[in-house]
């Protein structure tokens, strides 16, 4: 479980002690450190001007307003994320692992556990998006369903046509136009409602 050469980071820290095993550990490892900032900057104009691939926040406690802040980060720009804190704050927990944080870790940072998290966390996030592709492709074939569903029922209510017939004229006008049936399907339904 190897990480990509180029993978670039932006560090969001606190505590100085601790930021050094974190940059010593992301550079001894080949990770390439775009900026670190502190949890008072501008995490959203960070992420989006400096794109990193990954964002590892180094916190001493974690709060709640932070955590909404990567909500947000996650949802505008999704990537993911590192949590490493001292203090172990269990509602902060529940409610960062929400965010997408990938991975948190309360205590005994140092470089070997770094690098460990960090291939982890990239993991986890692949899985997670790799999930979310599945669910949206999946709402999309649904939606997709729906639509066919409502095309052939407008179709039979106004041509007096059976359900095979009104899905073999969909077929046909989708073959006949070189679309997507789906494309017909949305096009009769937006019609018809135009027509309401």
């Amino acid at each position: 479980m190897g990480v990509p050469d180029d993978v670039r980071i932006l560090v969001i820290d606190e505590d100085n002690d601790r930021s050094a095993i974190l940059a010593e550990a992301l550079k001894g490892a080949g990770y390439d450190i775009v900026a670190s900032i502190s949890k008072d900057d501008d995490v959203r104009t960070s992420v989006a001007r400096f794109q990193p691939d990954m964002v590892i926040v180094d916190l001493e406690s974690p709060y709640r307003d932070f955590v909404e802040d990567l909500i947000r980060i996650h949802e505008e720009n999704p990537r993911p994320i590192a949590m490493f804190v001292s203090k172990d704050d269990p509602a902060v927990v529940a409610r960062a692992i929400e965010t997408g944080v990938s991975i948190y870790v309360a205590e005994g940072l140092d470089g070997g556990l770094v690098r460990s998290v960090l291939q982890i966390a990239m993991q986890h996030y692949r899985q997670f998006a790799r999930l979310n592709d599945e669910l949206e492709k999946a709402r999309a074939q649904l939606r997709e369903r729906k639509l066919l569903e409502k095309a052939k029922g407008l179709l039979m209510a106004s041509k007096g046509l059976s359900e095979d017939e009104a899905y073999k004229m969909l077929r046909k006008m989708a073959m006949d136009q070189n679309k997507r049936i789906a494309e017909i399907a949305e096009n009769i339904v937006s019609l018809a409602d135009l027509l309401k």
